[in-house]
């Protein structure tokens, strides 16, 4: 850590998109609850905090927030949190590469975790392959930056998202959505709550989600838009029951979503001369080459794939007992289950003939045919919660089990002449288990003789994590590996005034290592636990009788072993690669900023910075085949951008006699990025398939509780990418099968919503 660090500029005036306005649990205001903004209450340290005493830098957006941003999925809080990326996997319908901070992981492998933590009512989700599922009465949305390697220490180095869905209402009511848009979007929900039945203390509430929209990318090898890349047709079930009991209170959960689809196109973008003379020399060749481009194209031709079939479901208890007024005990309880069948990739279009040293054969860049994965998880936590005045803490333990498996067939033709090729086929297939137990702690002092406005917090959390894996094809082997640690956290505080707090927190985290079932025989199996030490400072600012909210954060964090993906696909066709452990550091800033300057307008932004660079990160060395070399200057940090940046503007109007009127803009930013880290793996392409700038502009007009009887109604129409920018959001360099891929966000899409409230 250096000084020049700590004094980096906190710069830039922002606040997340409404973001910050946003954790949504919301104290009583004044009567016209537009004239300031909301107070916001936060769990980042599980214990119910107003965000602006909260000393550690979070992020949260509510449920009114999600309604008006059009957020159907988490992969959308990227444009309204600073520092933060999430997006759809490639290749991959239900699954999102989440980044924070520029800590994420690109890497679909079952046996590799992720360092960004997704939680659900406090219960991790162990598969980012299952993390993109439908938003459903969520209560609010937290991302907390930076390792949390104390209370939400499941391999969390990079950040967490924690998701809280809403309690059942105590009264009898409901709500009804509808909405239609291009691309022949049709959306439908509803939501019905019981109220509390009779005197028994039980409350329950019940949702259902439809979503379905065609492709947005034509394919003009299928029957129809619908089975076109980017189309989806998917179904949401949430449940919840909760009873109150005086001093106890059980809570059940229930989520279930089936998704069925295609993933956004991967559209070849770059060939090598070889392969581009071969397909010339092709039966139906054309049809391959006439993909190629190295701007958007909105119609390809590709195989028919059998759409990509997801499901999510899990199942959660919590119950919570108030021992006495300083005292609270707690029980989570969660299972989930993950299947994907199947779920292949085509990259290339059918009825090619070309010469292989097989004679003439059917040909075609890569294909990734039916997968299948699937994953059970099973996770309890107890904890304890004490709040005694001057001393608050949060102590508890956790054990977590997952059990999964891949089957994952591909196919693929190695050009090696303009007259000749070779295909080939290979089968990944492997059996995973991984158990982790921890112990963990936290505890706040805030001494009376400084008035409770000096804050010391320290925190530590013992884990031990297990894996095994027998891998079947395409190398058979079998790995058994136990890795420990201990992370810390410390944090001092300090209220200058109401309005004004700042605080400084050193805290480590860390991933555990596993195995990395894509490596060549001759590849490093084994990869190590990724372990991170962090320092932050920060100010949070409320002022102007609650009209003005600046936070802000400036950080510094050194990585070890940290685990760097290389994806190679090798002249035998097995789409492989291995994880490598590297050292790095990272160090940037976030600000956001939010302000009401009159009743009904709110204005916020955000501003995000990273820079990144290795330490150590150990590349084949292509001067000297067999040998490895430093090549720490000559790499990229896949996924991450250097800067990241919101705005908008929000106007809810006066009742004029017919509802509320609406107005929403808003801007995101996001620099370039690359999606491989070098050449040295066998990436040639990796430079030319970097993304651009992504930019985007999203609209919504609107009435606001318009009234209809005993019923109220919103009824908007939205505008999603205004500007139709095609931006890039992932890409593959396939190596030794010379061509190279980029996948684009969705286009414009537009719509008009329906809601009604009883």
């Amino acid at each position: 850590m250096t000084r020049k660090t700590i004094l980096s500029v906190m710069a830039g005036v922002s606040l997340a998109a409404l973001t910050s306005g946003a954790s949504a649990q919301t104290a009583p205001q004044a009567a016209d609850d537009r004239a300031g903004l909301e107070e916001i209450v936060v769990t980042a340290r599980r214990q119910a905090e107003n965000l602006q005493t909260t000393p550690v830098s979070v992020s949260a957006v509510s449920e009114k927030m999600l309604e008006r941003a059009n957020v159907t999925q988490i992969d959308r809080i990227t444009t309204m949190v600073p520092n933060v990326s999430v997006q759809q996997q490639s290749g991959f319908l239900g699954g999102n590469t989440a980044f924070i901070r520029g800590i994420g992981t690109q890497e679909p492998l079952l046996t590799v975790d992720s360092p960004v933590g997704i939680y659900i009512d406090g219960i991790y989700v162990g598969r980012s392959n299952a993390a993109n599922f439908a938003l459903v009465d969520l209560q609010r949305v937290e991302v907390l930056r930076g390792p949390q390697g104390t209370l939400f220490g499941r391999n969390t180095t990079g950040g967490a998202i924690s998701m809280t869905t809403k309690d059942p209402s105590k009264e009898m009511g409901g709500a009804i959505k509808l909405g239609v848009g291009n691309y022949s979007d049709r959306q439908g929900a509803i939501r019905l709550d019981t109220g509390e039945l009779g005197n028994s203390g039980i409350a329950a509430t019940l949702s259902y989600q439809h979503l379905q929209h065609n492709g947005f990318t034509k394919n003009i090898f299928a029957p129809s838009r619908a089975s076109s890349p980017g189309g989806l047709n998917s179904d949401a079930v949430w449940a919840k029951v909760k009873g109150q009991w005086g001093d106890f209170s059980a809570t059940y959960t229930f989520d279930y979503n089936d998704l069925q689809g295609l993933p956004l196109a991967q559209q070849p973008r770059f060939l090598s001369n070889t392969v581009r003379a071969y397909y010339q020399n092709v039966t139906n060749g054309d049809r391959f080459l006439n993909n190629v481009s190295t701007s958007y194209k909105g119609t390809l031709g590709t195989f028919v794939n059998e759409r990509q079939h997801v499901k999510v479901w899990g199942h959660g208890l919590t119950l919570e007992y108030g021992v006495s007024d300083s005292i609270r005990l707690k029980s989570i309880t969660g299972f989930r289950s993950y299947r994907g069948d199947p779920l292949g990739s085509f990259y290339g279009p059918p009825g090619m003939f070309g010469p292989t040293t097989a004679g003439i054969q059917e040909v075609n860049p890569f294909l990734s045919v039916d997968k299948v994965e699937e994953t059970d998880q099973v996770s309890q936590e107890f904890q304890i919660l004490g709040d005694s005045g001057d001393l608050k803490y949060v102590a508890g333990l956790y054990y977590f089990k997952e059990d999964g498996s891949t089957t994952n067939p591909s196919r693929s033709t190695f050009v090696t002449s303009p007259t000749l090729a070779n295909n080939t086929s290979s089968v990944l297939e492997f059996d995973f288990k991984a158990k982790s137990y921890a112990a963990f702690g936290q505890a706040s002092y805030s001494p009376s003789a400084f008035d409770n406005k000096l804050e010391l917090t320290a925190g530590v959390r013992y884990t031990k994590d297990k894996k095994q894996v027998n891998q079947i094809r395409t190398v058979a082997r079998r790995g058994d590996n136990t890795f420990n640690n201990t992370s810390f956290n410390a944090i001092v505080s300090y209220k200058f005034t109401d309005a004004v707090m700042t605080y400084a927190r050193y805290g480590t985290g860390y991933r555990s290592g596993g195995f990395n079932t894509r490596a060549s025989a001759t590849q490093n199996f084994v990869f190590l636990p990724e372990k991170a030490k962090t320092v932050e400072g920060g100010i949070k600012t409320e002022l102007f009788d609650r009209r003005l909210r600046w936070n802000a954060a400036v950080f510094h964090t050194d990585y070890k072993n940290l685990q760097i993906t290389q994806f190679v696909t090798t002249t035998g066709g097995n789409s492989g690669g291995f994880t490598s452990n590297a050292r790095a550091r990272f160090r940037g800033f976030e600000a956001e900023l939010q302000a009401v300057p009159v009743t009904g307008l709110t204005l916020a932004g955000s501003i995000g910075y990273v820079d990144a660079k290795y330490k150590v990160f150990i590349a084949p060395n292509p001067a000297a085949p067999g040998t490895f070399f430093n090549a720490a200057d000559q790499s990229e940090f896949p996924y991450v951008p250097k800067w990241t940046g919101n705005a908008s503007a929000q106007y809810e109007g006066d009742d004029i006699g017919f509802g509320r009127p609406l107005a929403r803009l808003a801007y995101s930013y996001m620099s370039n990025r690359f999606f491989h880290a070098n050449q040295f793996s066998g990436n040639p392409l990796y430079r030319a398939i970097r993304s651009g700038a992504n930019r985007r502009v999203d609209g919504r007009v609107g009435l606001t509780e318009v009234p209809m009887g005993s019923t109220k109604v919103d009824v908007s129409f939205y505008v999603d990418n205004i500007f139709n920018k095609h931006n890039i959001i992932s890409g593959i360099d396939f190596g030794a099968l010379g061509f190279a891929i980029n996948s684009y966000a969705p286009p414009r899409r537009y719509g008009l919503d329906l809601k009604v409230s009883f």
